[in-house]
């Protein structure tokens, strides 16, 4: 696959790949506006952690660019403000991870204002190559759990798409597929916003990858028959305590496949932990009511009808069989085990 986000060396530019035009169209937002960036977040042409979080990162080095400052502390007082434009959506932590990391960058660097700019489009540059080492390790890490011939189950996107490159459930695929060749995929098609339609079907495709696609009320049809043999999620913000926050529908998916005696696993970066954050603290998005009354541009209930659109949910650890990390992987997770992982 493509590359989601990329730094243009030769303009100083941003491109990104917009997911609201695929699968139908590959088309591309090239832009040296941090706020275009927040708009790209905030309106899903990028969408997914920790690909957000790269893109959160790139636009603070275009904030840096455009602020045409001349000390480090007038750098500062602007990146200040690039944070809050670009902290567009509340429950991804790789969001302000990203934004919250560039600045504690900025605030150590010394030198004159253009060594600090050339230095911070550097760490952004750096935060992108890292989230694609890290696919590749979690990869290589949930090879102890996932068996030749497996059918995972997925829900959302938390492939290429959703990442820099390769993906985090979509490393696990890749890189069991690349292993055993025979690897299966299940993908629900996630209302309202359609991603495991749209784009981890479209992803798994272009790939060569045997992918299935089946409608969210599907899913305990699909287990109770024993089709899958696992389920591999992504997460958005994975707190201390081992609590998923995840893409809305993750929960119930949870639910049934500790129902059915189904393996449940999520993998995510290291930056997606969230170790202050109590589970009754969580903010999760709620998004406008006509992702939910609308499809294909046409109302498919009452335009007045009232509407309650959570993007994520949160799974209790208790559902969750393993946390699948760039550092390792973390079975029957609990805060512990967590802070261990953090820590090390």
């Amino acid at each position: 696959m493509f590359r989601t986000i990329e730094w243009l060396d030769e303009s100083n530019q941003v491109r990104l790949v917009d997911q609201t035009k695929l699968p139908l169209k590959v088309e591309h937002v090239v832009t040296d506006s941090h706020k275009r960036i927040a708009k790209s977040i905030k309106i899903m042409e990028i969408r997914g952690a920790p690909a957000i979080g790269a893109a959160a990162g790139m636009g603070m080095a275009l904030a840096a660019i455009e602020s045409n400052a001349r000390t480090k502390d007038e750098i500062i007082s602007y990146l200040e403000k690039a944070a809050d434009t670009l902290n567009t959506r509340p429950t991804a932590y790789n969001l302000t991870w990203a934004t919250r990391r560039m600045l504690n960058k900025a605030r150590s660097l010394a030198g004159t204002a253009e060594d600090i700019i050339q230095q911070l489009i550097e760490e952004a540059k750096e935060i992108a190559e890292e989230d694609v080492r890290m696919c590749r390790q979690m990869g290589e890490h949930a090879l102890s759990l996932i068996k030749p011939g497996y059918t995972i189950q997925t829900i959302c996107n938390a492939g290429s798409l959703a990442t820099v490159h390769l993906g985090t459930v979509g490393g696990v695929v890749r890189v069991a597929h690349e292993e055993y060749s025979d690897i299966k995929v299940y993908a629900v098609e996630t209302r309202p916003r359609m991603q495991g339609a749209m784009l981890t079907v479209f992803e798994f495709m272009e790939d060569d990858i045997d992918v299935t696609l089946i409608t969210d009320g599907m899913i305990g049809t699909v287990f109770r028959q024993g089709r899958v043999d696992c389920c591999v999620v992504g997460a958005d913000r994975i707190l201390r305590t081992g609590h998923v926050i995840n893409k809305i529908g993750t929960y119930t998916m949870a639910i049934t496949a500790k129902y059915h005696n189904i393996p449940f696993y999520t993998v995510a970066p290291w930056s997606t932990i969230d170790m202050e954050t109590n589970p009754e603290d969580v903010i999760i998005e709620e998004r406008n009511e006509d992702e939910i009354r609308i499809i294909n541009d046409e109302y498919v209930t009452v335009p007045t009808a009232k509407v309650y659109n959570p993007a994520f949910d949160m799974t209790p650890p208790d559902l969750v069989e393993a946390i699948i990390t760039d550092k390792g992987v973390v079975k029957a997770p609990t805060e512990e085990k967590m802070r261990k992982l953090y820590e090390a």
